[in-house]
């Protein structure tokens, strides 16, 4: 009976221990997230000074203003490959996902896959590419070309490996200058060497004849140094057929694995001292693609990477939503759609929250063509998720600037916004709309002229 009363308070003690910690581990969490709050505050808003004047100039006072931010400084985006593919949708669905894309996004992920984009020598997907780019560009949407060198079989074309090896390289350039700089001013933003940290060299894949996924990835004995002997000249190559384009590398596993994340940097340090025109890292987080990931690793990330100096830009997020076991220990559960919602307002909390982060990338678009199955915003109906309800509270309401102000005796109004790009209207007869942007590191002081009448005694 002893012996069970002590076992018995043994694990009672243990029950508290573990509840103690799951509690502390819980406030911590709070604490993170309510850190990143307050650096959205700090980060990603700025003063804003609007003068409101008559066409001699002069203050007028008592004036109502309206301030609407329409887009955002930040980058938040999908993909929208869908729309190079012209057999996918009616001109009715298309138009639907088109609506619901460009309410969320202002960034666009274009598909440059080498296998998909020249399945045959000379024949590229040119020309839906540049259509769907285009459009981009009329909505105010930057597009990304997605990617230019990848040793997997997607970013390798079978017909490649019917040529001897060393024709590989040579036309891995011509590719590479052809794209960059035939798409350039349409598309300025490039995904140019895609998982290099963590795939098998370009030479190495030229010589694989056989196209085995699974052995792309089998890279333990190659250094740094070798990643980057042959990573360094795609990013030169690019940068010489467009000197204004932004230029990123991306990978995958950094958050899990933190083995994965420290070779990814090194990597990155070795382009920096070589030179290399690297504009900025991609943050995959989808490996392992069933974790629901701890914020504070999350954070842990973004801090180590903030060393770097380069913007960080999470490049692709596509969490379950049909019922999959949680993995990675911080959560219990299956991946419901509630679930997914939940993951996304954390994880763009903490994205949005860290100064280092430029952009933010939800993969899957729909359901119709999606990478993950159940990872889409939208149904196949194009009907909303839970998720993209979520996205669209956060993006269009709670980090968005939208105010009615009145000026003061000089004219003026001052406030707090969003960075992006505004449309501000004096509410009055004679009242025009203007546009202005709004952006870090500038000094946000809009002059508006209207009519004497406007003013209010």
């Amino acid at each position: 009976m002893k012996r069970l009363i002590l076992v018995s308070l043994a694990l009672a003690g243990w029950v508290s221990a573990v509840s103690a910690a799951a509690r502390t581990d819980a406030a911590s969490v709070q604490a993170l997230l309510a850190q990143a709050e307050r650096n959205v505050e700090q980060y990603r808003k700025g003063d804003i000074q609007i003068h409101v004047v008559d066409s001699a100039g002069r203050p007028l006072a008592g004036v109502t203003v309206a301030v609407d931010q329409r887009s955002h400084h930040f980058r938040f985006g999908s993909i929208v490959f869908e729309l190079t593919q012209e057999k996918h949708f009616t001109p009715e669905q298309a138009a639907l996902f088109k609506e619901r894309f460009s309410r969320l996004f202002n960034l666009a992920i274009v598909p440059f896959y080498w296998d998909g984009y020249e399945p045959v020598p000379g024949r590229t997907a040119w020309a839906g590419n540049l259509e769907v780019a285009k459009w981009c560009r009329e909505q105010g949407i930057t597009a990304k070309g997605h990617p230019l060198a990848w040793t997997h079989v997607a970013g390798m074309p079978a017909w490649l490996h019917e040529l001897p090896p060393e024709y590989g390289k040579p036309l891995l350039q011509s590719r590479i200058v052809d794209t960059v700089k035939g798409f350039a001013g349409t598309i300025d933003l490039w995904d140019v060497a895609n998982e290099a940290a963590n795939t098998v060299s370009w030479d190495r894949a030229m010589k694989m004849r056989e196209r085995v996924e699974g052995e792309r990835y089998d890279n333990e004995d190659l250094s740094v140094e070798a990643v980057a002997d042959w990573v360094d000249p795609c990013y030169r190559w690019a940068h010489a057929a467009n000197p204004q384009a932004t230029l990123l590398l991306n990978d995958f596993g950094q958050i899990a694995w933190p083995p994965v994340r420290e070779h990814f940097f090194a990597l990155v340090k070795e382009l920096q001292r070589r030179g290399t025109p690297l504009h900025g890292i991609g943050l995959q987080a989808h490996e392992p693609r069933t974790e629901w990931f701890h914020p504070q690793k999350v954070w842990d990330t973004l801090e180590r990477y903030r060393e770097l100096g380069l913007p960080i830009h999470f490049t692709e997020f596509h969490p379950h939503s049909l019922g999959a076991p949680i993995s990675g220990g911080y959560k219990e559960g299956t991946w419901t759609e509630e679930n997914q919602a939940e993951f996304a307002r954390i994880m763009y909390t903490l994205a949005f929250g860290h100064p280092s982060v430029a952009s933010f990338t939800w993969w899957d678009f729909t359901e119709n063509d999606s990478f993950i199955k159940g990872s889409a915003l939208l149904n196949k109906d194009f009907s909303p998720k839970p998720a993209y309800r979520v996205l669209d509270e956060l993006i269009n309401h709670h980090w968005k600037t939208h105010t009615r102000m009145t000026t003061d005796t000089e004219g003026r109004i001052v406030l707090r916004g969003f960075y992006g790009e505004y449309q501000v209207r004096p509410e009055s007869d004679n009242g025009g709309l203007a546009t202005f942007l709004h952006t870090p590191g500038t000094a946000s002081d809009w002059t508006i002229r209207v009519a004497a009448a406007s003013a209010r005694p």
